[in-house]
């Protein structure tokens, strides 16, 4: 039991001397999808549109401005009237890059590979869920923001999305732009390390 605890200390003490970076939110915005080089909203004349954009990001300090992570993220773009949608969601999963060029200031950039989940409530001509093509391809997100607080606090920002895929059977190029501003929690800790301190 005793050795037990105090390899559990141990194990704090390491984990608390790392500088460490943890985001996660949501986000809203415009985004514009084509498949096969043709818009979906030109297409789908008298329809809304709604994007929602999440975000992880988890990782680590490289000095006292950069730090690195991991990041898993997502757009769903919803093309909807009073009956029917369309729902293009597209993941990623990349390394982010952030640097501060001031003690609340941050700029990124993420690139990563992408995969889509579409879906839709239309029938086709025998009832059944008309079918929607998946693929895999590449993302990217550019973006910047304001970090309220030091160790704890909200990012408020925005980010420019790209992502671009090729659809299964269909082979046709499936494109997502977007411009979405976003709120997240935020914890930056340097821990023991030499880091801009909090």
């Amino acid at each position: 039991m005793m050795r037990k605890s105090f390899l559990f200390v141990l194990f704090f003490a390491a984990a608390n001397s790392f500088a460490v970076y943890f985001d996660i939110g949501l986000g809203f915005g415009g985004t514009s999808t084509s498949v096969g080089g043709k818009s979906f909203g030109d297409a789908c004349e008298g329809c809304s549109e709604l994007s929602v954009d999440l975000g992880l990001r988890v990782g680590g300090q490289i000095n006292e401005q950069f730090w690195i992570a991991g990041e898993f993220g997502g757009v769903g773009n919803r093309y909807y009237d009073s009956e029917n949608y369309v729902q293009f969601n597209t993941y990623m999963l990349g390394p982010s890059f952030i640097y501060y060029p001031a003690e609340h200031g941050q700029l990124f950039g993420t690139v990563g590979y992408a995969w889509t989940g579409n879906m839709t409530d239309l029938r086709d001509e025998y009832g059944y869920t008309a079918t929607v093509y998946n693929g895999s391809g590449f993302a990217l997100a550019l973006g910047g923001g304001y970090n309220f607080g030091t160790e704890n606090g909200a990012l408020l920002g925005a980010k420019l999305f790209f992502s671009s895929v090729t659809l299964e059977e269909s082979h046709k190029d499936e494109a997502n732009v977007g411009l979405l501003v976003f709120v997240r929690f935020v914890h930056k800790s340097t821990g023991g390390g030499s880091g801009r301190p909090d």
